[in-house]
């Protein structure tokens, strides 16, 4: 006899998810709708304080699992509403169906979900059209659609394949407007195709599943077609149905809710060919019960301390064998194992990791396990309640990004990835990136406070933008705190234009305009400056508002004045053109943006009244500098200093000037009597004898006076 058990048996991915995650929640929490249609398991799950409830109202405070069927929007809304603790299992092929049902919706599409109209998987994908789906379970149930009306047909994930192609082959031939969407879940495919090809070749098939699980029933039928002696098998018990005869082959399939354990118990239990033998199948039943205490690897038990010993600890779990925990796997790592922390009758729990239907006479467990994951669990969070972690995203989801932090999963919202959006066909490029993350609020959560982590809560929503911009933020801040006007800094030429340098200093780029490169007038910024070279510069205006930082380079330069007065000090002679001429002066260029002042009586020994008279425009003269004002950018030049000195006057005699004075006085007193001067033309006549009488007696004590002086001495006295 032969046993083949098909190849896609046993629990699906999402139901496996779905199990394990609410396994993996510390004390206990509460499912919305029975997790999984095996009442094995969920029997199991009950033992583990995992609760079903069919309504939010029935929430006790523990965390809620959304199991693999999916619920509808709304319910999201509610949970999000009342601000429930939540973890959102549903398959990923069920949550792809959501996805299409409301994108399709919201383009005015009608929806039609082939399936039955009573599964909560139909249930909550009808909740993401608002509950106005047309529900189809056979042909029959097709109704007369509108021709003017657009259609979407979507699939129930375990339905079968055959009906629905028929169904919706019916809705497309008669209706032109229609998008199909083959939803059924790929391994519900195989599996059904399994057990036809199974259930053609062998004299037995036992289908091992729950009577409510779809799956489950859609295989039996499908077995039933093709083997009469099929068999649903819930428990083992189940097995008393089979008839008792001999068979060559035996066949099993397995639905997606069919723990793996039983699908292993059963196939042990018809292979075993001493057992087989017996005469009838309850026979067979009541045999295997013997040894079989209803215990499974994996699960987590209360175990009592029996006896601690180097070896490990023996303990109870209430079943008839005791269990063993070897000193490795008593405590975690870094911690040494001690009995005497272990007296008789110390209660903790462990975890059972070998099947009580081993031949050995105890039952291995692990309190390591335990321990570790709760270890985990608390760094994990304390993790996560820091400024930042970081964390690889390993996947995508609707709207957003996934990663993990131990046993916690991490959702980064579409908008919190970075400063702006990320559209959803850019998400995939951030996989297998590492994100630096902070815990935030859901935008429903309008509570104060710092972001919690519950206890229990597997579910983290995070941001990578709120650090982005806390950074930008405080960047900017240090930016605008280092420009300081008036402050002198370093920076690098990056670009050079017509109108000015582009210097990037502290990472900003600012400007220094042609204007404030050279004291000299039109000069070229390129000339001054070099590409890539760091100068020193001055910060002369700010503009936060703006962004704009103008910077100025002359300022920290010696003006042309300071490097005139080094070139041409006090004393110097220089030759230039003359470049302007006023009624005080003549300006002389020195060099570019330097010009030295003639003062009118610099320009010439003798008496000027007119400098056109002496000088003109572009006439090249030579001077000599005679006074330097740095401060008020003023030099002044003579021409006179650079003149020969006139020569010097004869000198006469004392006699000789006595003789000429005589010879004046009486010329005077001579034109005076022949005039008939008045007797106030004689009283000044006098004074003007006195006036010579007093020049002579002067010009006596010099012993020299030049007749030049003499004819103006007496030039002002016959005036």
């Amino acid at each position: 006899m032969s046993v083949i058990v098909a190849k896609n048996a046993g629990f699906c991915q999402g139901v496996k998810r779905a199990i394990e995650t609410a396994k993996s929640i510390p004390g206990g929490c509460q499912t919305l709708g029975k997790l999984i249609h095996n009442n094995l398991v969920i029997s199991q799950l009950e033992d583990l304080g995992i609760q079903a409830i069919d309504s939010l109202d029935e929430t006790n405070g523990k965390t809620i699992v959304i199991r693999s069927h999916g619920v509808g929007k709304d319910v999201y809304e509610e949970l999000e509403k009342r601000n429930i603790t939540y973890v959102d299992s549903t398959c990923v092929f069920v949550k792809k169906i959501h996805e299409i049902v409301e994108k399709y919706y919201n383009e005015g599409y009608k929806i039609i979900i082939v399936g039955d109209k009573n599964h909560p998987e139909v249930i909550g994908t009808n909740g993401w059209c608002n509950y106005e789906a047309i529900i189809i379970g056979k042909e029959e149930d097709i109704p007369q659609l509108d021709k003017n009306s657009k259609y979407c047909i979507v699939a129930q994930t375990t339905f079968d394949y055959k009906i629905f192609v028929n169904i919706s082959n019916i809705i497309k031939n008669a209706h032109d407007l229609v998008v199909e969407n083959n939803t059924i879940c790929y391994t519900t495919s195989s599996r059904q195709a399994q057990a036809d090809e199974l259930s053609k070749k062998c004299d037995l098939m036992l289908v091992i599943g729950s009577k409510t699980s779809s799956n489950t029933t859609k295989l039996y039928d499908i077995c039933k077609l093709n083997c009469s002696e099929t068999f649903l098998v819930e428990t083992i018990a189940d097995l008393n149905s089979v008839k008792d005869k001999k068979y060559k082959s035996i066949g099993i399939v397995a639905g997606a809710s069919t723990p793996q354990e039983l699908i292993q118990e059963v196939k042990t239990l018809m292979s075993d060919q001493e057992i087989t033998t017996k005469s009838s199948f309850a026979e067979l039943f009541e045999a295997s019960k013997q040894n079989n205490s209803n215990m499974r690897s994996g699960r987590i038990y209360d175990v009592k301390v029996i006896n601690a010993r180097e070896e490990g600890i023996e303990v109870n779990f209430g079943a008839k064998k005791d269990g063993f925990i070897d000193k490795s796997e008593v405590e975690v790592d870094g911690v040494e194992y001690d009995p005497a922390n272990y007296p008789v009758g110390t209660e903790f729990k462990a975890k059972m990791i070998e099947s009580t239907n081993s031949s050995k006479d105890y039952v291995s467990f692990s309190k390591r396990a335990i321990d570790q994951a709760n270890k985990d669990w608390e760094d994990s969070e304390a993790v996560l309640k820091q400024p930042e972690f970081k964390a690889v995203v390993n996947g995508t989801t609707k709207g957003g990004l996934k990663a993990n932090v131990g046993p916690f999963e991490i959702f980064i919202p579409s908008s919190q990835i970075k400063s702006g959006f990320v559209p959803e066909d850019e998400l995939k490029n951030y996989v297998g990136k590492t994100l630096r993350l902070r815990a935030i609020k859901s935008k429903k959560d309008t509570s104060e406070g710092e972001v919690v982590i519950k206890r229990g809560k597997k579910s983290v929503i995070a941001s990578q933008k709120v650090i982005i911009e806390e950074e930008k933020a405080a960047k900017e801040k240090a930016l605008w705190e280092f420009f300081v006007e008036g402050k002198v800094v370093t920076g690098k030429v990056v670009r050079i234009k017509e109108f000015g340098a582009f210097v990037k200093v502290n990472g900003f780029e600012c400007l220094a305009h042609a204007s404030n490169l050279s004291y000299k007038k039109n000069a070229v910024p390129s000339e001054i400056l070099e590409e890539g070279k760091s100068y020193e510069f001055l910060i002369l205006k700010v503009d936060k508002e703006k962004r704009q930082v103008s910077l100025g380079y002359k300022q920290l330069q010696k003006s042309l004045y300071e490097q005139a007065a080094e070139k041409y000090p006090v004393g110097s002679v220089i030759t230039g053109p003359v470049r302007n001429i006023t009624e005080y002066g003549a300006y002389v260029f020195i060099e570019d943006g330097v010009d030295g002042l003639v003062p009118i009586a610099e320009i010439s020994r003798k008496f000027v009244k007119n400098v056109n008279e002496f000088l003109k425009e572009g006439q090249e003269v030579t001077a000599q500098v005679i006074k330097f004002d740095v401060e008020k950018n003023r030099i002044t030049l003579s021409i006179k200093a650079l003149l020969p000195e006139e020569a010097p006057q004869e000198e006469v005699t004392e006699e000789e000037m006595k003789a000429s004075n005589e010879k004046r006085n009486q010329r005077n007193l001579k034109k005076f009597e022949n005039v008939g001067a008045t007797q106030t033309k004689k009283k000044v006549s006098k004074e003007k004898e006195e006036v010579v009488e007093e020049s002579l007696s002067t010009t006596s004590q010099t012993k020299s006076v030049s007749v030049g002086d003499l004819i103006s001495k007496y030039m002002d006295l016959d005036d």
